[in-house]
């Protein structure tokens, strides 16, 4: 399975905190990797979104083929969201455009056992990909890209 954790572009500060909309530049974020992604998903990628609105812009830069879900929204918790999207379980890979600190958190688990949590930057992807080999679990951290380096 591969999971890639998109955090939303730049938003603008306001309440309430879910109808935060993207900044300019923050469109220009969700633009920039969304074509950097389209290169590279799998036509049959599964993409799972927060209600919030800065998640809904950021995702619908790539596509409107997403599901809309609570389990990856702003109050979600890693563990929340690793079981909605049934880590690493499932087959195929699986878009989470989400928020800080959950995403962070999730990546810390996959790469270290705990959620410390890391900084994901605005607009920012991690690729990750679970390998079975002889009933042992290989996580493996196979990109981070961020819309400066694009």
């Amino acid at each position: 399975m591969d999971l890639i954790l998109w955090r939303h572009a730049e938003a603008e500060d306001r309440i309430p905190d879910a109808a935060r909309e993207l900044t300019e530049k923050g469109l220009k974020q969700a633009q920039k990797m969304a074509g950097w992604l389209k290169s590279k998903l799998p036509p049959d990628t599964h993409i799972i979104v927060s209600p919030a609105k800065r998640t809904q812009q950021t995702a619908s830069a790539l596509t409107t083929r997403f599901e809309t879900s609570d389990q990856v929204g702003t109050g979600a918790t890693p563990y929340k969201v690793l079981n909605a999207i049934a880590w690493p379980e499932a087959e195929g890979t699986v878009l989470v455009v989400g928020h800080q600190p959950t995403l962070g958190e999730i990546a810390s688990l996959l790469l270290k056992g705990d959620e410390t949590g890391f900084s994901v930057r605005k607009g920012s992807v991690w690729w990750f990909s679970c390998k079975q080999k002889d009933e042992r679990e290989s996580i493996i951290l196979r990109a981070v890209m961020t819309p400066e380096i694009l």
